[in-house]
């Protein structure tokens, strides 16, 4: 097995870094593989936490008291 230093693939470096796999080709046959160490990220897009609030709770601003009540009521509920 042959060993390559970075200086050697640095035009492949980022995509490797990024997970993609670099497929060698010369005169439209395959060569070789370069595989990253590491599976390429996965890119989950959050949810749009402030929409999903406006939906549930409209305008509404809730007290201290209010607050403290149902956390009261909640650790109730989850102690017993």
């Amino acid at each position: 097995m042959s060993t390559l230093t970075l200086d050697q693939t640095t035009p492949f470096a980022s995509l490797l870094s990024a997970g993609e796999v670099v497929f060698v080709v010369q005169g439209g046959k395959k060569l070789g593989v370069f595989i990253p160490t590491a599976p390429k990220p996965q890119s989950i897009p959050l949810p749009d936490f402030r929409a999903r609030l406006r939906k549930t709770w409209g305008s509404r601003v809730f007290s201290d008291a209010e607050v403290k009540e149902m956390r009261e009521a909640e650790l109730e509920h989850c102690h017993g």
